[in-house]
């Protein structure tokens, strides 16, 4: 079970974090296109669960936006 907060870019949703990888999760790739993060920014925090431990974790995405994010409405955001 998985529980979301509110993304902190305008217009972009925080994705489910069960259907991230680990590198995506762990903030080494963006949340949104999978790609290596090399400039980064906060997209929003959520509760992932392994098992029963819940763990909060940090999504970031690309700095600027990726084409994932356009696509969602952020072009402004940033």
């Amino acid at each position: 079970m998985t529980s979301c907060q509110e993304s902190l870019l305008p217009g972009i949703a925080l994705p489910d974090p069960d259907t991230l990888t680990g590198p995506q999760l762990e903030g080494w790739d963006c949340a949104l296109c999978g790609l290596r993060l090399l400039a980064d920014q906060l997209l929003g925090t959520v509760v992932w669960t392994c098992g029963s431990r819940p763990r909060r974790v940090e999504l970031w995405v690309c700095r600027p936006l990726c084409a994932e994010a356009t696509r969602q409405g952020g072009e402004g955001a940033g």
